[in-house]
């Protein structure tokens, strides 16, 4: 949770210190988070679109494989909240996510598992063994990878802004 918690407050920060700006993350993905010794983590690779070859962008960076990107061909605070979705989703599935491919191969569509096991109503066999099993853990850990299908939502426009995907992650009690 407090990893969560402290991407979303970073990436808040971005949003708030750098607001004159139109420049998102553009690549928040996790070997993009370093965790200091305490677990505190750190964004990186922050703004590197402008600095980088178009048409290596496409490949390089995780926000151009978001489905807005592919739809509207240009990243956005949507395309980085899309990018925390999936952050949160790998987190609590313990998954790889196949997002992170550019052949599309190998790891698992952790957005595709979320939304089926949600509407099937089995959202809970998705949470990693390895995260702790009492009770209100595991309510937290569903709460969470509700607001990480929120911020995966395939249309935009229905995609959480980045605010309300804080405001949420930050009343989820650790």
């Amino acid at each position: 949770m407090n990893i969560v918690k402290g991407i979303a407050r970073g990436l808040k920060f971005l949003y708030s210190e750098f607001s004159t700006y139109d420049l998102p993350h553009g690549n928040l993905k996790s070997s993009n988070v370093l965790l200091t010794d305490d677990y505190e983590p750190l964004l990186s690779d922050y703004a590197f679109q402008p600095l980088i070859n178009p048409k290596v962008s496409v490949q390089a960076l995780f926000a151009f494989k978001s489905p807005d990107f592919v739809q509207n061909q240009k990243v956005s605070q949507k395309t980085d909240v899309y990018c925390l979705g999936v952050i949160i989703l790998e987190i609590i599935t313990g998954k790889f996510p196949s997002q992170y491919h550019s052949n599309g191969k190998g790891g698992t569509d952790v957005v595709q598992w979320a939304f089926t096991a949600i509407s099937e109503g089995t959202e809970a066999e998705l949470i990693d063994s390895e995260l702790p099993n009492d009770a209100n853990s595991r309510k937290n850990m569903l709460h969470l990878l509700h607001i990480g299908a929120c911020c995966a939502e395939s249309n935009p426009e229905q995609r959480l802004n980045m605010k309300e995907a804080v405001r949420r992650i930050e009343e989820v009690q650790v």
